[in-house]
């Protein structure tokens, strides 16, 4: 995916391992193959899938094929497939009565020209693909069946359990950071999905690393959001004043920082 300032961590390289496996096993109607590393980019990136259509996924096809491309070419060779298929339909004598054709190349080329948004788009296609071989359900669901274990006949009094009061389990605890990229909508429950799921499995990658790598915000944007924190841990603003300057950062209007002080609820003694 996105390369961090840090180089690639163990997340980079794990996807990219199991990114070429997928394409490897699919290129080769592995379906058993697919189905094990599917679910395993999954759990990482459940970000990256998202829910089935209600009309079956009928339209998410594979773009490959329009570029005259296996699904397990390089990035490089995604790059000259996509410049070759746009060459080849520019010498078509109608070419300008194709208009759709031909937006439908630029849009294949730009989604598989970028790592984050290929994973995509081949989780995606690949979802409609298992559906087709049911090696999946229908409704796409990509969690392992459970098999209920039979009930084992037994002539034995069954003592009655004692009964427990019903606790409601508490809400989780999230990083500050999540809760500030979830009250100024930068993110949404699938993407705190992931970021959970990739903090499991790699403790050792600080959070900003991982942000950072999914493209949520810039190195910039950060380094705002990194303010934020400091101003909220020391109860200078509140979440809602840093939604609202973080917004006006996002949309290009101001620097967050700049946004609190014009509003008023920020004085510059606060970066002295």
């Amino acid at each position: 995916m996105a390369e961090t300032s840090g180089g690639a961590n163990r997340i980079e390289l794990e996807s990219q391992i199991l990114c070429a496996s997928l394409r490897q096993s699919w290129a080769i109607n592995d379906v058993k193959g697919v189905l094990t590393v599917v679910r395993q980019l999954y759990q990482l990136f459940p970000d990256l899938l998202p829910p089935p259509r209600s009309d079956g996924e009928k339209n998410a096809t594979s773009l490959y094929p329009l570029l005259g491309l296996s699904c397990d070419v390089s990035q490089t060779a995604v790059l000259s497939g996509y410049l070759r298929a746009i060459r080849n339909f520019q010498r078509v004598a109608n070419a300008r009565d194709r208009r759709d054709e031909y937006y439908r190349l630029l849009d294949a080329g730009y989604i598989l020209r970028k790592p984050r948004l290929r994973l995509s788009h081949d989780l995606v296609a690949v979802r409609t693909w298992l559906i087709e071989q049911k090696a999946i359900g229908e409704d796409g669901s990509l969690e392992p069946e459970v098999v209920p274990t039979p009930a084992v006949a037994t002539h034995e009094a069954v003592p009655a359990k004692p009964q427990q009061a019903i606790t409601v389990p508490m809400e989780e605890k999230l990083p500050l950071l999540i809760d500030m990229l979830k009250a100024c909508r930068v993110i949404g429950p699938a993407e705190v999905q992931a970021l959970k799921n990739q903090m499991a499995i790699a403790p050792e990658i600080p959070l900003k690393e991982l942000v950072l790598s999914a493209g949520y915000v810039t190195d910039t944007q950060m380094q705002s959001l990194q303010v934020g924190e400091y101003l909220l841990s020391s109860g200078q603003i509140s979440m809602h004043q840093l939604a609202v300057a973080m917004y006006d950062e996002l949309t290009g209007m101001c620097k967050m920082a700049e946004s609190l002080q014009v509003r008023g609820w920020l004085n510059t003694q606060s970066f002295s």
